[in-house]
Order: C-alpha cells, then sequence, then structure tokens
C-alpha cells in the first residue's frame, strides 16, 4: 500500500497517486516530518517517462513556501512548517472529497504556498 509518483522528462510534471488511505498517508508523513516512504513503480508509466522510486520531506524553518522537485529517483519536498502543512492538507482534502474521476494541479503560481520553480504536480487516484 505505497502511492506512485510519475515523471515527465520533457514538461517536469509529476503526477502523485494513489488510494484513499495511499494519499492520505503522504499527507501525515508531510505533517510528521517522518522522512518519506518508497514508492510504487511502473513497468510501463506511459505517457510519462519514469516512476520514482522514494518520496522524501524534510523541513526548512526560515521557508515560507514548499519545494516540490524530481531529484533523480527521488520526489524530494522541502519548506517551511506552514507551507508543508498546507501542502498536507491538500492532499488530504483531494484523498477525502475528490471523485475518483477527478485530478488537481498544484503548482506556483496557482497555489502561493508552492515554491516557484517547483515542478508541476498533479494528485490522481490510482486507478
Amino acid at each position: 500500500m505505497v502511492p506512485q509518483v510519475l515523471f515527465s522528462e520533457r514538461t517536469r510534471e509529476l503526477k502523485l497517486s494513489g488510494t484513499r488511505p495511499e494519499l492520505r498517508l503522504v499527507g501525515q508523513l508531510l505533517r510528521e516530518l517522518a522522512g518519506g516512504c518508497a514508492l510504487a513503480g511502473s513497468p510501463d508509466p506511459a505517457p510519462y517517462d519514469a516512476a520514482l522510486a522514494r518520496f522524501a520531506c524534510r523541513e526548512e524553518p526560515e521557508r515560507d513556501t514548499v519545494s516540490i522537485v524530481a531529484d533523480g529517483p527521488v520526489l524530494r519536498v522541502t519548506g517551511g512548517r506552514a507551507a508543508l502543512d498546507l501542502f498536507a492538507a491538500e492532499i488530504e482534502s483531494f484523498a477525502d472529497e475528490a471523485d475518483p474521476s477527478d485530478h488537481e494541479h498544484v503548482e506556483h503560481p496557482s497555489f502561493d504556498w508552492v515554491a516557484e520553480g517547483s515542478d508541476p504536480l498533479v494528485l490522481a487516484f490510482t486507478r
């Protein structure tokens, strides 16, 4: 029971997907700064290029935004406590309230707590 993150090299778009409990787990990891978790692989991530292997989060107290970046096989999320909590709340809200066919874009500048230069992220449910 682990979420999946797919990555497009051309657009740098990330797709974070999972079941409702798997997405809630990501929110919990962000709130607790539990370090991260392994991610589900994919033999064929099309239309994306790769499935990332690990999710890692870290607090940087001096920041008021959250950076969301694919770094090799790792999705790295770093930021200030308030911004990490906002990101966690966004993921948890999607997990709890979205229709299974929905998706949501989480990116700068639509969300002012997402750092400029972050990779665009799409939240979705595993099908």
